[in-house]
């Protein structure tokens, strides 16, 4: 896929030269330009680039404050700021901002085009994990069981059926302990598997926000998420557990 780029400068000349120097190296890139800070809002609200490289001194909105609009509409989008002064500290003020880098003119060709490079591959890698998350959220919303994914003992994400069964909201779920879901007797148990490297099947009581018990089959597994290695946990109401009832626990057993 071509990677979209778009160039903000009042100077015409740099409008026409650096776009013409980007398609020697870059052949797929789409490029646009903006002559104003304004102007290229109105770009950016409509496009989601994979960089923008702006001047810093412009008039009206200048390339700081274009870069503060930048983080609210696409916060993902490197944001490369190019001047014609050199000045130590606009540079830290200008990092400090959330600059992916800050650069002097006259430019030096191959030392931009490493970091437009750089600052495409960046934004393509995140949007590809933005992909990848969204599909992951409608499959998990799909499912009919209660699924939750928990790192370092801690929940992370869950899905709706997850949260319809134990009656949490989103926020309030995530960052709960798995032991938190079950009443005390069955709490231990539950902090093991779930800190378990091994693939895990077993049956345990749960407990939803308002107190209400119910027998549960859990399978556990790590799985790759997002870069890194999480637990995948899968829960399947059984039955109700009422006040008469006899709460059993069963010893885990190793799925295979």
């Amino acid at each position: 896929m071509p990677s979209r780029l778009l160039i903000v400068d009042d100077d015409p000349t740099l409008l026409m030269a650096l776009p013409d120097a980007i398609r020697l190296h870059l052949r797929d890139s789409v490029i646009e330009t903006a002559t104003s800070g304004r102007a290229a809002l109105d770009h950016i609200k409509a496009v989601d680039y994979d960089a923008i490289v702006t001047d810093i001194k412009m008039p009206g909105m200048d390339g700081l404050s274009l870069m503060q609009e930048i983080q609210k509409i696409r916060p993902s989008t490197p944001t490369l700021l190019i001047t014609g002064h050199g000045e130590h500290d606009l540079a830290i003020k200008s990092l400090n901002s959330g600059a992916y880098a800050f650069l002097q003119k006259p430019l030096d060709r191959a030392f931009f085009l490493a970091w437009l490079k750089r600052a495409i591959e960046l934004r393509q890698l995140i949007r590809a994990l933005e992909d990848s998350e969204a599909r992951f959220r409608i499959l998990a919303d799909a499912a009919f069981e209660a699924i939750a994914l928990t790192e370092n003992g801690r929940v992370v994400d869950v899905n709706q059926a997850f949260l319809s069964l134990f009656g949490y909201e989103r926020e309030e779920a995530i960052g709960m302990a798995p032991s938190e879901f079950h009443p005390a007797e069955f709490a231990e148990i539950a902090r093991r598997m779930n800190l378990s490297g091994a693939e895990t099947r077993y049956e345990a009581v749960c407990l939803t926000k308002n107190g209400v018990l119910f027998q549960a089959e859990i399978r556990g597994r790590a799985v790759p998420y997002q870069g890194r290695t999480v637990r995948v946990t899968a829960l399947h109401p059984l039955a109700p557990i009422t006040q008469n009832s006899q709460m059993t626990r069963r010893h885990p057993l190793e799925s295979g």
